[in-house]
């Protein structure tokens, strides 16, 4: 039992330090997507952050609370908050691809890099 009691609050204190790195990288983007991606990111992983929290707090004080039949326990709720952040969050990467995205200028690329090789340099 010791042993998952740290284990989750390695869990924790690990997620805890992602979401400091997360705020300091926001602080760093100029507000644009990138910046939005960081805020829908941070918000999937606070919910997996109270997620593990709950279910440290459960382990160490041996709590076992319920919600009726809604639910079997309250933390299954942090974790589809945390689903429906990640869907939102993927979401907007496919927005960012679509603003930073060059496949097609990538394959127009390689077509001229294939049809116009280097010419070796004699040294």
């Amino acid at each position: 039992m010791v042993s998952v009691t740290i284990i989750s609050l390695t869990t924790v204190i690990f997620g805890i330090a992602a979401l400091l790195l997360a705020s300091r990288a926001r602080t760093r983007l100029s507000p644009g997507s990138l910046r939005s991606y960081i805020d829908n990111f941070s918000v999937c992983l606070s919910f997996i952050v109270i997620f593990s929290l709950w279910q440290t707090a459960r382990s160490v004080f041996e709590l076992e609370l319920s919600l009726g039949e809604f639910a079997n326990y309250p933390e299954l709720i942090f974790i589809v908050f945390a689903y429906i952040s990640f869907i939102i969050a993927s979401f907007r990467v496919v927005k960012i691809s679509e603003e930073f995205g060059f496949k097609g200028d990538g394959k127009l690329i390689c077509k001229l890099i294939k049809k116009n090789p280097k010419k070796k340099k004699k040294g």
